[in-house]
């Protein structure tokens, strides 16, 4: 017994059934992750290094080098990515997509515990880390406050707030920007120290044994243990004033008579703004794997509670929330899904005119989506804009299959059969076609979800949702909907009443004398005309490809998202005061924009950043590129500024130069810069390379410094000491540990020329016995010098990156222009200029798309080889591709949207649809040929009998993608292009193959019967 005929005799079993896969579908719904799309991120470590005061080219051969090598031995890396700066060396280490993201974690731990020893001993421990510390914070906020200074403000940040959050399962990195933190600084002053010719190491070593509490052990008297401890820790800061450093001619000599005490705050690194008004702001990103949305709605939910115990004064600014934002566009896709979903009901009653057999259908739609995520959660994927795409596209296809077989059960029914009888019979005799049109889809998407990459993962769950959700609605079109038209349908012709009623009836005379008018067309064709239909195709054919010239290639297009940043490049060496000087001024000139919301801005010695929030997309007439395109006038117009404005995940445009030598990759990059500023549309173009930064750099004299006995270490570290300064020890005040940092006074580290001034221990000792001090100038010389501020590395090359934006002009068409031109460099051995960031996953992409196309198509011919047990009547069917082909650019043409990959997989989706109108027309054809009647004739019938489901299931599904199509929500750029290239396939193949599909099987079936 088959599955429709137990359906209908056993009417509970498949109800209940069918619910059980509902209530599953409904539980595993809530348990689903919420994302804005699949996540495509690669397990990622990323590595810090903090080396107070050494150059980026120290930093990049004591430091970066060495921890490359280490960690390039470990299992499964794909990329390293490394930029070293001023005091810091940061390492990111990217594994490939199969390795566990704790596992790699340890094992870069491990690599970098091996060569500890390697690496200098100044440095600070590395902080080895789970995130990716160039990824974008799930959550940034803001806080101002006009009733405290910035000071206590950063107190209640870093010693309150920060540590909740860090509690927060899946918080990655928490970044701080405008803290202002405490610290204790001893200034030296220079001439006191030389009076009393003390050396650096000297006063150094006297202040940390001082300011020290070291426990001492146990002592016991009777039955009781007393523990000891030696309390040396200062009380006050004025305590360190009463230190004895040493003693000159048996007298002792305080701190107090060669320098003072402050207490104050770090050196400055980063300042914050909001709305041009000062802030500290806090940046939360998530671990490697976590869910981005659970990160966010955890986050804001401890902050609802921080907030309402905020003194008064404080208000806490939400100024990035990307769980508020993924959320609407998931809600977006759920109210395309849902007019979708109405317009297909509304589009099957207007062709049955009964309210019950649309009914029957319709219950298709929301139980297959339901059941699907039972499917999804066991696949572990999570509720996205591309999988609710899947569906949401897919809505005409879940009613297409009932569709078809309640529109054979009424024809039965108007043949006069039993209620019963009619069900078991309609969907018999449609059954293998019905199978036939679900697996093709299938056979389309599962290639597709094992697209390898990236992009494999990104529309994994894009093609097997799809394929889940087809394949539940062929079961329901196999046991409900049977079952409910055996119990349900009505008897012989539909009974239609009222107005309604007498324009269905009208309608249905003017499709039926339609009908017989296209079944008389194609008797015609057949007879007359066959070679000319054929002609007339190709032709057709080959002029929509003369459309590729006119259409521009993307990866991605850009979504309005309502925020984008912008990164403001100023001259190296500028100081974080002056640059926040700076930035007042351009918010300032932003500030008349009035589609801007807030603007969060922040300045460091590394580069200016805006993150301009504007005004819902819903409530201001310009979009978000007309907006960005006056920013970006407006800023470049203010003197030395050149903006970097980036939008979704990066700029388009990134050109990446690897080599050995740091000049020579500058002096290829500023070709290709010349180069890449000639291309039209080319805009925001900066190089990753700033030059210039002033060094004063101090050369050994080797033989002198040996003679007088002077180490390059001692030399070193007491320069060190004297500018930067050197933390001795923490200073404790109740619950805070302060840092006590020793330098000289500022006015004695702000001249070069004080430089001559300064003196170095040597080993060698006078006749009392105290160590000889070496005036500098006699050890060293020094000279002033530029290097680069940043260092970066890729795969251990040194690297440049040239980026750019585009506008009025498309990805495909700058690589164009551009990448033949570079070929004419000639680079010197090692050195190479290649795509990277989107450029490379587009090609990436695009070529693991054409691999999956060719099995789709491939897995298509198989499954309808296997149906007609023929391998030349299939070609018939899958002529209707190539005229899919033909609505597909012409929809993109004429809906200005780029062939990207988002309208490619739209087009690959068209591969599985209009195949089902042909596989329709064909199977019943071959059904009455098999009834001894003529190929022509039976094609003719097949025609007319079958325009009516073929029509219906087309108009169904164009109108259910309609609202994709015409969206104008959050994300709906993104979607829209694969709807544009669907309706546009399924329109010009559902009419052309009503008439080509039946004249090329009639030559195919004449050919095999010679």
């Amino acid at each position: 017994m088959r599955l429709p005929e137990i359906s209908i005799k056993r009417p509970v079993f498949a109800t209940v059934t069918l619910l059980a896969l509902i209530l599953l579908g409904i539980v595993s719904y809530f348990r689903m992750n919420v994302d804005e799309m699949p996540d495509t991120s690669f397990p990622y470590v990323s590595v810090s290094i903090t080396y107070e005061g050494a150059q980026p080219e120290q930093i990049d051969t004591q430091v970066t080098k060495k921890v490359e090598e280490a960690v390039g031995e470990a299992k499964g890396v794909k990329h390293i990515r490394s930029a070293s700066r001023e005091g810091i060396a940061e390492i990111g280490v990217e594994f490939n997509l199969d390795i566990d993201p704790a596992i790699a974690t340890q094992e870069v731990r491990d690599k970098i515990s091996a060569i500890r020893s390697e690496l200098p001993d100044k440095i600070k421990e590395p902080v080895i880390a789970r995130f990716d510390m160039k990824a974008a914070p799930v959550v940034a906020i803001a806080f101002t406050s006009d009733s405290i200074n910035l000071r206590e403000l950063s107190v209640l940040v870093d010693d309150v707030i920060k540590p909740r959050l860090q509690k927060i399962t899946g918080v990655g990195q928490l970044k701080i920007t405008g803290l202002q933190e405490r610290e204790i600084q001893l200034l030296m002053d220079r001439d006191k120290i030389n009076a009393f010719h003390f050396s650096i190491p000297e006063i150094t070593q006297r202040l940390q044994q001082e300011n020290q509490d070291i426990p001492a052990g146990k002592l016991t008297t009777g039955n009781q243990n007393l523990s000891v401890r030696t309390a040396g820790n200062f009380k006050d800061p004025q305590d360190f004033l009463s230190a004895v450093i040493g003693t000159r001619n048996g007298v002792p000599v305080y701190y107090r008579q060669i320098g003072s005490v402050k207490d104050t705050i770090k050196e400055i690194e980063t300042l914050a703004r909001y709305d041009n008004k000062p802030a500290i702001g806090l940046e939360i990103g998530k671990q490697s794997g976590a869910n981005a949305v659970n990160v966010a709605k955890q986050v804001k939910g401890e902050l609802e509670k921080i907030q309402k115990n905020l003194p008064e004064g404080i208000t806490l600014h939400m100024v990035r929330d990307d769980a508020e934002r993924i959320e609407e566009s998931i809600h977006e896709v759920w109210f395309d899904l849902i007019i979708g979903g109405f317009f297909a009901v509304v589009t099957v009653l207007w062709f049955l005119g009964d309210w019950r057999s649309t009914l029957i259908s319709a219950l298709a739609i929301p139980a297959s989506i339901i059941a699907t995520f039972f499917f999804m959660k066991l696949a572990n994927f999570s509720i996205n804009s591309m999988s609710l795409l899947g569906l949401s596209l897919s809505v005409g296809l879940l009613i297409d299959d009932a569709i078809v077989v309640i529109e054979n059960i009424i024809r039965h029914r108007q043949m006069g059969k039993l209620a019963i009888q009619a069900a078991a019979d309609g969907t018999k005799e449609i059954a293998l076609a019905v199978m036939a049109t679900t697996f093709t889809v299938v056979a389309v998407f599962f290639p597709v979800g094992f697209m390898s990459g990236a992009s494999g993962q990104f529309f994994k769950e894009f093609g097997l949702s799809i394929a889940f959700a087809v394949l539940v609605s062929l079961f329901i079109s196999f046991t409900l909907t049977p079952m409910m038209a055996a119990l349900y349908l009505p008897v012989g012709l539909q009974h239609t009443g009222g107005r309604l009623g007498q324009w269905w009836l009208k309608w249905n005379d003017w499709f039926e004398h339609f009908a017989d008018t296209y079944a008389d067309l194609l008797k015609k064709l057949l007879q007359q005309y066959r070679k000319k239909v054929l002609t007339g195709a190709f032709a057709l054919f080959m002029l929509s490809m003369m459309l590729f010239q006119y259409l521009g290639s993307s990866f991605i297009p850009n979504t309005d998202n309502s925020q984008f940043s912008v990164k403001i490049k100023m001259q190296a060496g500028s100081t974080v005061g002056a640059l926040d000087e700076h930035a007042q001024k351009m918010l300032e000139a932003l500030r008349p924009l009035s589609e801007i919301q807030h603007i969060y801005s922040t300045s460091s010695d590394q580069e200016q950043t805006f993150f301009i929030t504007l005004v819902p997309k819903k409530e201001r007439q310009r979009s978000q590129t007309e907006v960005i395109g006056e920013v970006r006038q407006i800023l470049n117009n203010i003197p030395g500024v050149r903006v970097d404005i980036e939008q979704g995940d990066g700029k388009p445009v990134t050109v990446s130069i690897t080599g050995d030598s740091v000049e020579k990759l500058e002096e290829i990059s500023n070709e290709l810069q010349k180069r890449m500023e000639t291309v039209p549309g080319v805009k925001d173009l900066v190089t990753s390379h700033r030059p210039g930064t002033p060094n004063l750099n101090i050369a050994i004299k080797t033989e002198r410094a040996n003679d007088l006995g002077v180490s390059t270490e001692a030399i070193g570290s007491s320069l060190q000491t004297m500018l930067a300064g050197t933390v001795i020890g923490k200073y404790s005040d109740s619950d805070e540990r302060v840092d006590v940092r020793v330098r000289l006074a500022e006015v004695d580290r702000s001249r070069p020329e004080s430089l001559n001034t300064i003196y170095v221990p040597s080993e060698k000792a006078t006749t009392d016995g105290r160590k000889m001090l070496i005036p500098l100038s006699q050890t060293a010389d020094w000279q002033y010098e530029t290097s680069p501020a940043e260092i970066n590395r890729y795969d251990r090359q040194k690297e440049i990156r040239l980026t750019a934006n585009l506008e009025k002009t498309t990805l495909g068409d700058f690589n164009d222009q551009f990448y033949p031109g570079v070929q004419d460099i000639l680079l010197p051995t090692g050195y190479q200029i290649n795509a990277a960031g989107v450029s490379d996953d587009m090609d990436e992409s695009f070529s693991s798309m054409g691999i999956a196309l060719a099995l789709a198509v491939s897995f298509i011919f198989m499954i309808l080889a296997a149906q007609f047990e023929s391998y030349s009547e299939p070609f018939a069917i899958m002529l209707s591709l190539p005229l899919a082909i033909i609505g597909a650019l012409l929809g993109l043409f004429l809906a200005g949207s780029d062939l990207s990959l988002i309208s490619t997989i739209g087009i690959m989706m068209l591969m599985g649809l209009v195949t089902k109108n042909a596989i329709l027309l064909i199977d019943f054809a071959k059904q009455r040929m098999r009834e001894h009647v003529s190929c022509n004739q039976a094609l003719i019938e097949a025609a007319r009998i079958r325009l009516r489901p073929i029509l219906m299931t087309s108009v169904a599904m164009i109108f259910g993608m309609l609202p994709i199509a015409l969206g104008f929500g959050p994300g709906s750029e993104a979607r829209a292009p694969m709807a544009h290239a669907i309706i546009g396939g399924l329109i010009t193949s559902t009419l052309l193959s009503l008439v080509v599909v039946p004249v090329f099987y009639s030559l195919i079936h004449d050919w095999k019967n010679r």
